[in-house]
């Protein structure tokens, strides 16, 4: 058998990984939904038969682009966490899945896409994002389900910032996204979080 051909967008012989990483590179750059395989056939300058070989169809392959987003994302927010605490962990944290979000929209619609869906392989990269943040939240005090409802606070209310498409434009995004962790931070220090 011949060696497969190279691919067009990344230089490398194409495998799974390959044409899933390249297929997310494609939705960042096009937008979610007009992902086709035969759009990310062209990209890798393949047939789109010869995706089957490493994908089962489209609906696998956006999962599999999910996957790899929130495994970035986790990687990401572990990244801002180290060596940090209190509110200068919780800043970068933010700033790191916001900067994340405005260099990967498509990867981004992709894990928000999948939230919900029974998955456990996502899932248990969800749960590596929700450790360092956590973490730093239990160091205010707060006992496990308060430091669960403080969690899912912070996080909607950083991915409503970060969303692509909000109303605000880049620069008040940036002043909103700190204000709202100055504000979490000051109602968790002065002890006026509500308590369960």
């Amino acid at each position: 058998m011949s060696a497969p051909a190279r691919s067009r967008s990344t230089g490398q012989y194409l495998d799974r990984d390959t044409l899933i990483a390249a297929a997310a590179d494609l939705a960042d750059s096009i937008g979610w939904s007009e992902l086709t395989l035969s759009k990310v056939a062209e990209a890798v300058d393949r047939h789109v038969s010869s995706l089957y070989s490493h994908i089962d169809g489209l609906d696998a392959l956006r999962r599999d682009i999910a996957i790899l987003a929130v495994t970035e994302v986790a990687d990401v927010v572990w990244g801002a966490s180290v060596g940090r605490s209190g509110a200068d962990a919780l800043t970068a944290i933010a700033e790191a899945e916001r900067d994340f979000a405005r260099k990967h929209p498509g990867r981004m619609a992709a894990l928000r896409g999948h939230l919900g869906a029974e998955d456990n392989e996502f899932r248990d990269q969800a749960k590596r994002i929700a450790r360092p943040i956590r973490t730093v939240l239990g160091s205010y005090g707060l006992n496990e389900q308060e430091v669960a409802i403080a969690h899912r606070v912070f996080s909607a209310t950083v991915r409503g910032l970060i969303e692509p498409g909000t109303p605000l434009g880049r620069a008040d995004d940036d002043i909103a996204l700190q204000a709202t962790v100055t504000l979490f931070v000051a109602a968790l220090e002065s002890g006026s979080w509500p308590t369960v």
